[in-house]
């Protein structure tokens, strides 16, 4: 039988919700802080729960975004919209609230691959 928690997948915040009480703008709940994560690394004993993922992590999560920007995915609007019209607004937008959120929860957290990386 097949541990049901090996192929379980989590919808988790990149930043984590904990930052959503320190008001830093943009909506934590937005698409574009959202992702797909594996439980070991979400809420697994060395998983990511309230801190900050690295500067890699934050240029796989632009990369995916402007991916689906540029595919003219149904999110696209959507994700133009919560990060800014342009690339360089985009690049500022994730940058900035990087910044923010480390000053607030300081550690960082950089996943062990799981999976061959698509983003």
């Amino acid at each position: 039988m097949q541990d049901d928690r090996a192929t379980d997948t989590d919808v988790d915040h990149f930043f984590p919700h904990a930052l959503k009480q320190a008001c830093l703008g943009g909506a934590m709940d937005g698409i574009w802080n959202l992702v797909l994560a594996c439980h070991a690394c979400n809420r697994g004993v060395n998983g990511k729960f309230a801190k900050i993922p690295s500067m890699p992590l934050l240029e796989r999560l632009h990369k995916r975004n402007e991916f689906l920007i540029a595919s003219h995915h149904p999110l696209r609007e959507t994700l133009i919209a919560q990060t800014g019209i342009d690339v360089i607004s985009r690049v500022r937008f994730l940058n900035d609230f990087h910044n923010q959120a480390k000053s607030i929860l300081i550690h960082c957290w950089h996943l062990r691959a799981c999976e061959r990386a698509l983003f």
